[in-house]
């Protein structure tokens, strides 16, 4: 059997629950600050499985990875624990991700990382499990793990401690993963590249879902064709996918600071007539101008407020 494990995702279906954000807590020592987080989980309302929470296509890739495989499907999430995304659990607003206020490093007084605040959360979450206890579930199970950076980090002392006949079961995906990862797992890594853009429809996409589509091509491509091979085999099977497809030229568009998008959506609203997927294309194809469209809906939605302000 396969077993598929993704991160969460900022964007979440659904009010936040009260106190389950970092600027409800106290600052503190990091012993402080997860007790007080692990204390708001166990008082906390869960009424939704977590695969209807998280949203955006990095994550209904790795759903739809999990659906082809007819597997479970794992989250790694900063506040939760490893979970299943059958679990009901609460909706939140944290991460370790520095530079934003839903981060709670930011709490954590003197120094602070994101594999202590791991250590700290995730063995005793009433809601998932730690990364290693999660393997002890599924003893005998090739492992897919569609991971950014940042949840790399976040495992690192995990996955240093795992035994060899573990370490042999996982498969990794992301950019340029060997760089991060302990040594001993740099194997284990799938050497896709931004080739994948090439694969196909469904394939393109950006930074920030590549390491779900990966995966996906994975899933689709290769895994169907030789489910029981060993990382080396895979690795060489991913390579020759890759080998006879071209990157893509991604045009350098201008940089904007959100002053100078908000006043480019702002006067070219009627041409978009007012509509999201309209105006984004415009601004970069059109334009040429450069924005990531997370930061594209939260500078649109500022305009279409104003305006609707002005009539």
């Amino acid at each position: 059997m396969t077993i598929v494990i993704t991160s969460c995702t900022n964007r979440k279906r659904g009010a936040v629950v009260s106190g389950l954000s970092p600027e409800n807590l106290a600052p503190g020592s990091i012993d402080s600050v997860s007790q007080q987080w692990l204390r708001r989980l166990e008082n906390a309302p869960a009424h939704n499985p977590a695969r209807e929470i998280y949203c955006g296509r990095s994550f209904r890739e790795a759903e739809a990875s999990a659906a082809t495989l007819n597997c479970p499907l794992y989250i790694v999430s900063a506040g939760l624990g490893i979970i299943n995304a059958e679990l009901s659990v609460p909706i939140y607003n944290l991460t370790v991700v520095s530079g934003t206020t839903s981060s709670i490093l930011s709490k954590v007084n003197g120094d602070a990382s994101a594999k202590a605040w791991w250590s700290k959360i995730a063995p005793k979450n009433p809601f998932g499990t730690s990364l290693i206890d999660m393997l002890d579930q599924h003893p005998d199970d090739v492992i897919l793990l569609s991971l950014s950076r940042a949840y790399i980090d976040l495992l690192y002392d995990e996955l240093l401690q795992l035994p060899l006949n573990l370490q042999i079961r996982l498969r990794f995906f992301g950019k340029n993963l060997d760089a991060i990862l302990p040594d001993s797992l740099k194997g284990n890594w799938m050497p896709y590249d931004d080739r994948l853009n090439s694969a196909g429809p469904g394939y393109s996409g950006t930074q920030s879902d590549f390491s779900q589509r990966a995966l996906r091509h994975f899933v689709t491509k290769i895994l169907n064709q030789n489910a029981n091979g060993d990382t080396s085999t895979h690795r060489t099977m991913v390579l020759d996918s890759l080998s006879t497809l071209v990157q893509r030229i991604i045009p350098k568009r201008r940089r904007l600071s959100d002053q100078e998008l908000n006043k480019v959506i702002r006067d070219n609203w009627k041409r978009g007539k007012g509509q999201s997927s309209a105006l984004l294309r415009i601004v970069r194809q059109d334009l040429d101008i450069a924005c990531e469209q997370n930061r594209f809906k939260d500078i649109y939605h500022l305009v279409k407020k104003s305006m609707g302000d002005e009539k």
